[in-house]
């Protein structure tokens, strides 16, 4: 299901004009004509296109000064020139110049829209190059869904379901439940799949950044704009964009925000037009979008037009018959020869997990570094040994365990204090620093802010 090619046609013969765009409209394309130069450049102003296929000759302004103004453009299509009056200087001269191909009238139409089909297969390569570019660093990690309770399998149909559509989809889950992963989830069972799936993250970008980000901006737009830059929503035609942390989005860029998701358009920041686009919008949050909507922290429209398909994932501790399976991928594949004992494992199903997977995951991997002889024992998974919080370790991952019970039948807490000595174990840590504290946490430092507020720990 590969989006048709936009292909604009620009000769000075109407007849010749409508007979391609007949033919290439049954081929599946999407066809916009012009008779002259000037009125094609319009076009490019509006919208975006794949391939042009221009005359040379043309009243006017002629092909070859066209094809200029063409490349001179940022992030040009591709262009075939077609001229009944064809000289080997001229062809070489257009190539020279930058196009693509090279036809002469009377053309076979097999020839011609093999010609466009392989001029846009060379622009969707540049296309995948760039975004290969921004993933260069980051590795695509395709893990399992795993779990077998029966939330998990709740959220594994409904990812089958909504997978094939292109409907936008918000995830909900606490810190650490995986909304990436279901994320991802969705891309691969989707028909963009062959695309990379690309991601920003609101909750780390200041609200100018993120705009910036997510709708790119032109050449000049501001102090050291020296080139043309396309945002996230671009890089992602065709393909589908992870919008994490969207809770955190600042009102300012919700407004554009939602512009683009009902107008399925996008406009950088100093360009007076926008440019159609085709890309599915996945959108996560731990935060309660709802709540925020009435605290007007969040906009009620841009909420509906998320909220269009929501996928709820439980926390950790409402599927604690899924931990030994989470262990064992774990070590699967960072340890394949070690083992949990016994004593261990109890301590892993015990504790709360307000940190989630992640937590989970980050004990496991300080057992790792203090297992001796291939297994992982309880007292190598301190502070849940125990059921107090031990000394810290500077050098070991973040984990917190239980405070000491209210009472000798009661082996738990109230979750909330639980949180409040999670905050303030983290801000000991970071000896005070609110940054560090927050990526101790695995959030972003508007949500930390929010939890120090809400537990009268803010200073």
């Amino acid at each position: 299901m590969a989006r048709p090619i936009r292909l604009l046609i620009v000769d000075d013969e109407p007849l010749f004009l409508e007979t391609l765009q007949r033919i290439f409209v049954r081929a599946g394309m999407e066809v916009a004509t012009a008779t002259r130069g000037a009125v094609a450049l319009d076009l490019l102003e509006e919208r975006t296109f794949d391939v042009v296929l221009s005359d040379i000759v043309m009243p006017g302004m002629d092909g070859l000064t066209f094809l200029a103004h063409v490349l001179g453009r940022d992030e040009p299509p591709e262009v075939v020139m077609v001229t009944a009056h064809a000289t080997v200087e001229t062809a070489l001269e257009a190539m020279k110049r930058g196009a693509y191909d090279y036809l002469q009238k009377p053309a076979e139409v097999a020839e011609v829209e093999a010609v466009v089909r392989k001029a846009f297969e060379k622009r969707e390569l540049a296309r995948d190059n760039r975004r290969l570019h921004r993933l260069l660093h980051r590795r695509e990690v395709r893990q399992e869904i795993l779990g077998d309770s029966p939330a998990m399998a709740e959220v594994r149909r409904l990812i089958e379901r909504v997978a094939p559509t292109d409907s936008t989809v918000l995830i909900l889950g606490e810190s650490g439940t995986g909304k990436e992963l279901i994320a991802r989830a969705i891309h691969r069972q989707s028909h963009r799949a062959a695309a990379p799936m690309l991601t920003v993250n609101c909750g780390a970008l200041q609200a100018t950044l993120l705009s910036n980000e997510l709708f790119g901006h032109a050449k000049g737009a501001f102090t050291g704009a020296d080139t043309a830059s396309p945002g996230l929503f671009e890089e992602a035609d065709g393909s589908t964009l992870f919008i994490d942390e969207v809770g955190e989005m600042e009102l300012e860029v919700q407004k554009a925000f939602l512009r683009t998701l009902e107008s399925g358009e996008v406009k950088r920041l100093g360009e007076a037009r926008s440019r159609q686009l085709d890309v599915r919008v996945v959108a996560a949050t731990n935060r309660d979008l709802a709540a925020d909507v009435a605290s007007g922290h969040f906009r009620g429209d841009l909420y509906y037009r998320l909220n269009v398909f929501t996928i709820q994932l439980p926390p950790l501790r409402d599927r604690r018959d899924d931990i030994p399976r989470l262990v064992a991928s774990f070590l699967a594949e960072r340890a394949p020869t070690t083992t949990v004992d016994a004593a261990a494992l109890a301590a892993l199903m015990a504790h709360p997990w307000p940190g989630n997977v992640r937590e989970l995951f980050n004990c496991l991997e300080r057992g790792l570094i203090m297992a001796r002889d291939g297994q992982i024992r309880a007292a190598d998974l301190e502070p849940l040994s125990g059921g107090r919080v031990a000394p810290p370790r500077p050098a070991t991952p973040f984990v917190t365990a239980p405070v000491e019970p209210a009472g000798a039948g009661n082996p738990f807490v109230p979750l909330a204090d639980l949180e409040r000595r999670h905050l303030e174990e983290a801000l000991r840590r970071a000896e005070g620093n609110k940054t560090q504290a927050a990526r101790l946490l695995g959030l972003s430092l508007r949500s930390l802010y929010t939890k120090l507020k809400r537990y009268g720990l803010s200073t």
